[in-house]
């Protein structure tokens, strides 16, 4: 990859920390009522400007520290729509909740321009200052209703258990620099420091897979999700885990590549694909068999915990710990003894529709919820899709996306993760993945069934919701939309000419 313009690669960044420090600057100087009537606005096409810098942005790397492919340019687009549609879920709840404060939508901007480093890491220390970043804005978001005991008790517990997590990576991060002499991604470990070098590895993965929710590390999530206001639960939920695969996918691919002796060299793209070979394949079967399990672990009590909740944040959170589960499937190696290539396409299709698709159903909630998220149980939404007939139909595309029916691109993600799955020899995981999918589909069909049916009553949207119209009908678009064209996201580049081949 070669070296980039530096305003090319850096622009969409700087674009939305300007918009941050705008909103942040302007607030003390407005009305309770102008913060929720020109903010959002003015975060809103800070975030617009920095889709056009990223669809503009030249392919290249920043000294090994900062990259931008094919595949960052798309998971980059994802964290930015979402954040738009989450912006605009805020202005309406905070808006109709009359939240004193306009501090919400500068740190949700903070928090975008933290996951959109987080996208574009190709170093690990560059990687955790974008990773804490973007979570030190998030904890303040959790914890905006700070009169409410809920909202106090998820922000403690997310933060207690972030700091941990964050000291894991760390570790990890230190180790790796000792066995290989560098924090870049890709560097191979020096004579006799392998077990070193895999045990940093490891460590940094774990860090990763906390922060997308995996079982056994999301217990911090369900109460995260119920405490935090319902439009923040959608930002959570798709720009946490969107930057967080991006994140861990970078580290994996490059390990795979830099083990396998394929790894071609200076810095590797998201979209390309790596050649395999049988030696690297066995010395990383512990890594494959955790993947599988820490998966299926998620899978089953990510859907059966759905199963009785009758919270539709509580529902989306553990909802969110199975699609996580899905979406780490698409890390596991073959098992094929041949040299195989392996890419990570169906992994970033995965993660763009879900991140939108979770963005947009919990900013279609909050404004069916009431003050307060108030009435955001299955018995206090019921009725709400007749009462409010454009949320209760983009909610219905979103949800439709989460159980993966067609033609939304949930269906798209979940086709190219079992079918990618199958081709790589595991067969019964595929099997046990898709009846799983038909198990979820009965605690989505739960929420719609109750937006849709019970006397209608007088709507609960009030607030501003031009802005949020918008992105939600944006944002259903391109759930369907995307669905059409897969190449531009899942299509691997052919597997670069590495610098040396591991043994066989």
């Amino acid at each position: 990859m070669p070296h980039a313009d530096v305003i090319s690669l850096t622009l969409p960044v700087l674009l939305v920390l300007a918009g941050a420090l705008a909103c942040i600057g302007a607030e003390p100087f407005l009305g309770e009522r102008r913060k929720h009537d020109a903010l959002p606005w003015v975060a809103a096409i800070a975030l617009l400007a920095a889709g056009a810098a990223l669809a503009f942005a030249t392919p290249g790397h920043l000294h090994g520290v900062f990259a931008m492919d094919g595949a960052r340019r798309w998971l980059g687009a994802a964290v930015v729509a979402s954040a738009l549609v989450a912006v605009g879920g805020l202005q309406q709840s905070l808006g109709r909740d009359r939240f004193a404060g306009g501090e919400p939508y500068g740190l949700a901007l903070i928090a975008s321009a933290g996951a959109l480093l987080m996208v574009m890491s190709n170093d690990l220390i560059a990687l955790f200052v974008a990773l804490e970043t973007t979570s030190l804005a998030v904890y303040c978001l959790v914890g905006l209703r700070r009169q409410r005991s809920d909202s106090n008790e998820a922000l403690l517990k997310y933060f207690v258990m972030g700091a941990v997590f964050g000291a894991v990576f760390v570790y990890g991060l230190a180790l790796t620099y000792g066995a290989t002499g560098t924090t870049r991604l890709g560097a191979a470990a020096l004579a006799g420091r392998e077990q070193l070098w895999l045990m940093g590895q490891a460590l940094v993965m774990v860090a990763l897979l906390f922060k997308v929710g995996v079982v056994p590390f999301h217990f911090w999530s369900p109460d995260a999700y119920t405490g935090a206001p319902a439009a923040v639960t959608g930002f959570m939920g798709a720009v946490i885990k969107v930057a967080g695969f991006a994140a861990l996918g970078a580290v994996w691919l490059n390990l795979v590549a830099a083990r396998a002796g394929t790894h071609p060299g200076g810095v590797l793209a998201l979209d390309a694909a790596v050649i395999v070979t049988p030696a690297a394949a066995k010395g990383l079967l512990v890594f494959t068999t955790l993947f599988l399990l820490l998966a299926l672990m998620s899978i089953l009590i990510g859907n059966f915990s759905a199963l009785r909740q009758t919270s539709a944040r509580r529902l989306v959170a553990f909802s969110s710990v199975a699609q996580a589960g899905y979406m780490l499937l698409a890390l596991v190696l073959p098992l094929s003894s041949l040299d195989e290539t392996f890419s990570l396409g169906a992994l970033w299709l995965y993660a763009v529709g879900y991140a939108v698709a979770t963005a947009g159903a919990m900013t279609a909630i909050a404004a069916m919820a009431g003050r307060e998220d108030g009435d955001d149980t299955l018995a206090g939404l019921a009725g709400q899709g007749r009462a409010s007939p454009f949320h209760g139909t983009v909610l219905t595309v979103f949800v439709a996306s989460f159980a993966g029916l067609p033609p939304t691109v949930g269906f798209l993600g979940k086709f190219l993760v079992f079918g990618d799955l199958v081709g790589k020899g595991h067969v019964l995981v595929a099997v046990i993945a898709m009846v799983m999918a038909v198990v979820a589909a009965g605690y989505y069909l739960k929420l719609l069934v109750a937006v849709w049916s019970g006397q209608p009553k007088e709507s609960a949207v009030e607030g501003p919701d031009l802005l949020g119209r918008w992105a939600l009908a944006g944002a259903a678009a391109v759930t369907v939309l995307l669905m059409l064209c897969p190449d531009l996201i899942s299509r691997p580049v052919a597997p670069a000419a590495p610098t040396a081949i591991a043994a066989r």
